[in-house]
């Protein structure tokens, strides 16, 4: 269903894919920001927008990416003294002593203490018998 204002967007007869690919940005911002109805474009994203994720807003609307556009959202909310959704604290840490602590340290680059080494060696000790195992059964 389109809307009045669409009929005079400057993107309307303008390829999609501008939109969505990190080659045409300039080409999309700067479709957008010679539009007559970028305003009505960017209230109209936003409401269809209201409760999406900043990593699920992709392309480019009224010359803004989607991180923008979480972020104006950020700040309409606050300044309306409504809740902003932020991320939550995630799942707590693996104890060191775990094959999940040891893998944690590894990938940032963090010292290896002995009680994870040692649970990193158990893992892959269980991982050899159970591979020698399929092969002998």
């Amino acid at each position: 269903m389109e809307q009045d204002w669409e009929r005079e967007s400057a993107c309307r007869n303008t390829d999609p894919d501008v939109f969505f690919s990190q080659r045409t940005v300039g080409l999309a911002k700067q479709t957008c920001k010679g539009c007559p109805v970028r305003l009505e474009c960017l209230e109209a994203i936003l409401v269809r927008e209201a409760d999406v994720p900043k990593t699920l807003r992709i392309g480019i609307v009224a010359a803004l990416t989607g991180a923008q556009r979480w972020e104006l959202t950020k700040q309409r909310r606050k300044a309306a003294g409504t809740p902003v959704k932020e991320r939550g604290p995630g799942r707590p840490k693996a104890p060191c002593g775990t094959e999940s602590a040891y893998q944690r340290h590894s990938s940032k680059g963090e010292p290896i203490d002995a009680e994870c080494r040692d649970a990193h060696s158990a893992t892959e000790r269980a991982k050899y018998r159970k591979r020698a195992a399929a092969k002998a059964g």
